[in-house]
């Protein structure tokens, strides 16, 4: 058996932690607890983001500000955020694939993809300087309407105003559902569990659902997969290093953990989403344990790279802004060696 570590004195007593209320390795280790039985007898305290309504740590996990910082949530936002200010550090990069509905009212006459021609497609805008919901959305759609030979001056995107993104589930969503019930817009897409239960219960006409493991299969879809990215507020990490590398540790035996116990980990996720399990089987399908790994493969830059792009491309991140730097190969090292020393 591992030896239990000896008590220490800490350098930084609190830690934050922040993630995004869907599929992640952060959701699935923190709902289990294990942050506590890890750390706490050390004197660390690990805290998350939601448990606080103070604006200032709500704004600070968005543009990573916020000091003693690990996130593991949407690409796009921790690359605006390093952007902004250069705190935050690269720890590794995951991909969740689940359900993209594309949705229109009932009635309304949208047979396909190609029928969306001459329609106004919601686009969901966030109050603030980055809206992590509009970036997702206008990447799928720019993806869809590319794969089926759809030109973007075709359509109109609708604007759908929502909250600000530090808003804890955020009701985006059920904004885009009373746009297309209005009139405001003619179709949405709808991510998901969550989107799921949205579009059953306001008996929303489903278009095309794309499977998540139909995303995985395509390329041509790769703008429908959620890109993660787990970050570390870069004074914590110099701080601090050994314990982000044991935070990083716990978080790729995520997967491992979700393997062996497959119930348990879709009740966690469930309640995590707020969603029913079932919606949650039906949008993730096979792939939630593949969902939970995080790496710093080369794919996986390689997706980061094709973000960031894609980021200037739409002047939501200036063009001279570079991700030299950023990432942190020697965390994941430690973490992994880690975890071998106390198997």
């Amino acid at each position: 058996m591992p030896k239990t570590p000896a008590k220490r004195s800490p350098n930084t007593p609190l830690i934050w932690y922040a993630r995004c209320p869907t599929l992640t390795a952060l959701s699935l280790v923190a709902s289990r607890g294990v942050f506590q039985r890890e750390f706490l007898r050390e004197g660390i305290y690990m805290v998350s983001v939601r448990e606080t309504s103070a604006p200032s740590v709500r704004q600070g996990h968005l543009d990573h500000s916020l000091s003693n910082l690990i996130r593991e949530a949407d690409a796009a936002t921790a690359i605006w955020a390093h952007a902004q200010n250069g705190r935050s550090r690269l720890l590794a990069v995951g991909s969740t694939w689940h359900s993209v509905s594309v949705v229109a009212r009932p009635g309304y006459k949208v047979d396909g993809i190609r029928d969306l021609i001459g329609r106004r497609l919601s686009l969901p805008r966030e109050a603030g300087r980055f809206s992590p919901a509009q970036a997702r959305p206008l990447r799928a759609w720019e993806t869809l309407l590319k794969k089926y030979g759809v030109a973007t001056k075709d359509i109109e995107f609708a604007i759908v105003a929502a909250d600000h993104p530090s808003v804890p589930f955020g009701d985006v969503a059920r904004r885009e559902v009373e746009a297309l019930l209005s009139g405001h817009t003619d179709a949405a897409l709808l991510f998901g569990a969550k989107g799921l239960e949205l579009a059953r219960a306001a008996g929303l006409q489903e278009v095309r659902r794309f499977e998540a493991e139909e995303i995985r299969a395509d390329p041509r879809l790769d703008g429908l997969v959620e890109l993660r990215a787990l970050t570390v507020d870069d004074p914590l990490l110099d701080a601090d290093p050994e314990i982000v590398a044991r935070i990083t540790g716990t978080l790729l035996q995520a997967g491992e953990w979700a393997r062996a116990f497959p119930k348990e980990t879709l009740r966690h996720i469930a309640a995590e989403g707020k969603v029913e399990t079932g919606d949650a089987e039906a949008a993730y399908g096979s792939l939630i344990v593949d969902g939970l790994a995080l790496g710093l493969e080369p794919e996986r830059i390689s997706q980061i790279g094709v973000l960031h792009n894609w980021l200037k491309q739409k002047r939501l991140i200036p063009d001279v802004h570079t991700l030299e730097d950023w990432t942190r190969q020697d965390v994941l090292a430690a973490a992994e060696t880690h975890l071998k020393i106390v198997a």
